[in-house]
């Protein structure tokens, strides 16, 4: 399977599996002491950003032609980075938000990514009110 399908399937798998998180974001939080009540929630948003980074610069790099031994290790290797960033957005995506510096970088992320990721969709009820939920959440925490 060619690098930009196995992406495409990755992000339609996260977003059907209701894993609307994205490292787009350099997000630093507010201080150390709101923090430590979310250490574990911006631990696993690094190692998110670790594997989406490593994919992308994967994708941007040219694919070596052709059915070789070579192409098929390239692609075992893409396509074990791409679950691996899958697996990293499900571990963030289970772990609660319990401060509004955890809350502000899940909607951020949701911002930074979910319409991305549904531009080829048509956007229904339900997504809207979870990018206005995380327009409000990034709106409220910035005060």
């Amino acid at each position: 399977m060619p690098k930009a399908n196995a992406l495409s399937i990755t992000q339609r798998r996260c977003v059907l599996t209701g894993i609307m998180a994205a490292p787009l974001l350099a997000i630093t939080p507010a201080g150390a002491a709101a923090q430590l009540g979310d250490a574990p929630l911006f631990a696993s948003h690094q190692r998110f950003q670790a594997a989406y980074s490593a994919v992308r610069t994967m994708s941007n790099q040219p694919e070596p032609t052709g059915n070789t031994p070579e192409a098929d290790v390239c692609e075992a290797r893409f396509d074990a980075l791409v679950l691996e960033e899958c697996d990293r957005l499900e571990e963030l995506a289970a772990i609660p938000a319990l401060t509004p510096q955890g809350q502000r970088l899940k909607a951020e992320i949701i911002l930074a990514l979910l319409p991305e990721r549904l531009r080829t969709s048509e956007m229904d009820g339900e997504t809207q009110l979870v990018l206005s939920l995380a327009r409000d959440l990034v709106r409220g925490n910035a005060a």
